[in-house]
């Protein structure tokens, strides 16, 4: 092809392809060198319009709801208060009353930490009048008075109740103590699930686990006595109807519940009333079978015993190897003619007071309970006789006694006997020394002591001119 032709086709192909749009090497549009011509475009349809929502209608403030409250945080585990315990001083306390509400001031005074109500409102009868229908407000009322004045309850379970003892049939005309609190009949319970289903309220209610406990708990019970003294089984003075077996039962059962509702309680058999033959013929049995179903062992010393009991009780529960601690939850000794024969003083009954708690202590009991802090007018010859405040307001040598042993005593955390009327107490970082009879004063004592009568006078004087009296001393 000549040169002419080349040029030709060079020069058409320019001019076909000039209008279209080249990339440069920055990747940017370039403008053509001649505008290109607009495509035919068809006209797009209008659209319709959507039609316009109507605008709400206010509501007026007045109408308006209100905020919702904010909701508080759920409180964490560790944030939580902690359950109620009965504090360490007072499980601690050695010493105890039956019926601390005689006088709850005097108690203050006193030191006192333990209260046995007796017979106290922790009674089928009295909470359950009708089946299935528990009325709380007397037990909740004494519960809620003891933990105002810091006191711990020990508390009496009676496992009777009218419409469960009528299903027994007859229930006598003889009246009986506390009648109208305990009802008649006082045979085992008829419905023992029943009963069951009792104690497992009652102890619930008052355990401090905060599941269907009694509003604002402080002080929860955490020690339960079955019962009192069912050997006693004659007359007005007739606790229980029925046989060791029956009583065998009851304190199964009530044990075995008791724990249920409350693991960390203790039990306590009803006490001993003493230790005359036909009342460890009845207990007999029992020991040797049910030591299982209770956690203290318990024994009365009414009038009784200087020992307040104990050691012919240790020997019995040795007997059948019971091996527990011991409480004497009801103790008492009487002005005037004893049981023994002879003729107690005002004087006397004070230094057997102070002497019964201290004996006992070496023998290993843990906590005594006295019976009668006061009497009145109306009050039967023996309260009279045992009151630590007489009948016209007086207080006696052995409320004394008991002011004295308390401060010196409490939570004592070992006792060694060292010779006859001589004992050794730790109390917390001290050695207590309480000293009576005719020997000398043991050698381990030596040079200024500080020398505490039973009536609380106190004196420092050096050992060596330390005479003993049957008045017992504290030395320290």
């Amino acid at each position: 092809m000549d040169t002419t032709r080349l040029k030709s086709l060079a020069l058409l192909a320019l001019l076909v392809i000039g209008p279209l749009m080249v990339t440069g090497c920055a990747g940017g549009p370039k403008e053509a060198l001649a505008p290109a011509p607009s495509p035919a475009t068809t006209p797009a349809p209008t659209p319709t319009p959507e039609p316009t929502p109507p605008s709400p209608v206010p509501i007026p403030p007045s109408l308006q709801p209100p905020p919702a409250p904010p909701q508080p945080p759920k409180p964490s585990p560790s944030t939580l208060p902690p359950p109620p315990r009965i504090p360490k001083d007072v499980l601690a306390s050695n010493f105890g009353f039956v019926g601390a509400d005689v006088s709850y001031d005097e108690m203050t005074r006193l030191g006192i930490k333990w209260d046995r109500p007796h017979p106290g409102p922790f009674t089928w009868n009295g909470i359950e009048r009708q089946k299935g229908t528990y009325s709380w407000y007397e037990s909740d009322r004494l519960v809620q008075q003891n933990q105002s004045f810091n006191l711990a309850t020990l508390a009496t379970i009676w496992p009777f109740t009218s419409w469960d003892q009528a299903s027994w049939g007859d229930i006598g005309t003889t009246r009986t103590i506390f009648e109208e609190k305990l009802g008649r009949g006082r045979r085992k319970p008829y419905d023992m699930d029943a009963y069951r289903k009792f104690v497992l309220s009652l102890v619930e209610r008052y355990d401090g686990d905060g599941k269907d406990d009694i509003p604002r708990l402080k002080l929860p019970i955490k020690y339960w006595e079955v019962g009192n003294e069912p050997s006693m089984q004659k007359g007005e003075l007739t606790f229980f109807n029925g046989t060791p077996e029956d009583y065998l039962e009851i304190l199964k059962v009530t044990c075995e519940a008791v724990k249920e509702a409350d693991p960390e309680a203790k039990v306590l058999h009803a006490g001993m009333a003493g230790m005359e033959p036909f009342m460890v013929s009845f207990w007999e049995p029992i020991l040797a079978k049910g030591g299982q179903y209770f956690d203290i062992a318990n024994i009365h010393s009414i009038g009784a015993s200087d020992e307040l009991n104990v050691p012919v009780f240790k020997e019995l529960l040795a007997k059948y190897n019971v091996n527990k601690p011991i409480w004497v939850t009801e103790a008492s000794h009487r002005i005037g003619k004893s049981m023994g024969g002879r003729d107690i003083s005002v004087e006397e009954h004070g230094r057997i007071f102070a002497k019964s708690y201290i004996i006992s202590f070496g023998l290993g009991t843990d906590k005594v309970f006295y019976t009668t802090l006061k009497s009145g007018p109306s009050s039967p010859p023996s309260f009279e006789m045992e009151a630590l405040i007489d009948a016209s307001g007086q207080k006696r040598p052995a409320y004394h006694a008991l002011k004295t042993l308390v401060p010196q005593l409490e939570g004592f955390s070992s006792v060694k006997k060292l010779a006859e009327g001589q004992y050794k107490f730790v109390v917390g970082e001290k050695l207590v020394y309480v000293l009576w009879g005719s020997g000398r004063v043991p050698s381990e004592i030596a040079g200024e002591v500080l020398v505490i009568d039973i009536y609380g006078k106190e004196t420092k004087t050096n050992s060596s001119i330390i005479t003993l009296t049957d008045s017992p001393v504290f030395v320290r």
